[in-house]
């Protein structure tokens, strides 16, 4: 955990089984309240946590190994991606429902991974190996597809993470291609993000978030940093 300036601050878990222990942990969300949701991979479950790291409790996820976790803002429904599907469960680990399959048409999955709930209650799922975003209402109905296989600009070649800021913007990570692509709130593409003229390249981008004053943070996989990048 980290100031906003970058200053570290504290770090909580360690190697095993326990309670606030992880096994592979990959995906991770905060609510409204503050509180910290991951993604325990390897240990097959989520684990709950208050704002100083301290454990809350857990739920299982059966036979799949979760990949990101994002609850709504009220914490009562967390949307976990997972075993080419979307699995919502409430707060208390109840599945209240769940859709995708393998494949490549609307509503299937090719390992999807960072999922994201906006702030209109759309999930927004990056369907990894299917080069797109899918976008769902809150209970699973197919609203649109944001990108498309390929090295054009508006089109993806390995997407790994997706963020929403304040004006509706859509930036999405491309591993490979070591960019971030904006879209509008209308879904088509707008720029590959830079300055003066230049595009900004990433080492490797994943996962990106947007803070309340529409800095954009990116974790530079294989350049082990996070980098921070004004959008005004």
């Amino acid at each position: 955990v980290f100031s906003g300036a970058g200053k570290f601050l504290f770090a909580f878990g360690g190697k095993g089984e326990g309670n606030g222990e992880f096994a592979d942990p990959v995906g991770i969300g905060t609510d409204a309240q503050g509180r910290v949701y991951v993604a325990d991979s390897g240990n097959r479950r989520i684990q709950i946590f208050d704002a100083n790291g301290r454990f809350g409790g857990l739920f299982r996820t059966g036979n799949v190994r979760p990949i990101d976790v994002a609850p709504t803002p009220d914490g009562q429904t967390l949307y976990v991606t997972g075993g080419h599907r979307v699995t919502a469960y409430s707060a208390s680990g109840q599945v209240l429902r769940q859709w995708g399959s393998e494949g490549e048409a609307e509503g299937e999955f090719r390992y999807p991974a960072s999922v994201l709930v906006a702030p209109d209650g759309k999930v927004y799922v990056v369907d990894a190996l299917n080069s797109r975003v899918q976008i769902f209402e809150p209970q699973g109905r197919f609203v649109f597809q944001v990108g498309s296989w390929g090295v054009l600009p508006g089109q993806f070649f390995r997407p790994k993470g997706v963020a929403i800021d304040r004006n509706g913007r859509i930036h999405v990570t491309d591993s490979y291609m070591d960019v971030v692509e904006t879209f509008g709130s209308d879904y088509r593409f707008q720029r590959v993000l830079g300055a003066r003229g230049k595009i900004l390249r990433f080492t490797a981008p994943g996962g990106v978030a947007v803070d309340a004053s529409d800095r954009l943070f990116v974790a530079e996989m294989l350049a082990n940093k996070v980098s921070v990048h004004s959008l005004r």
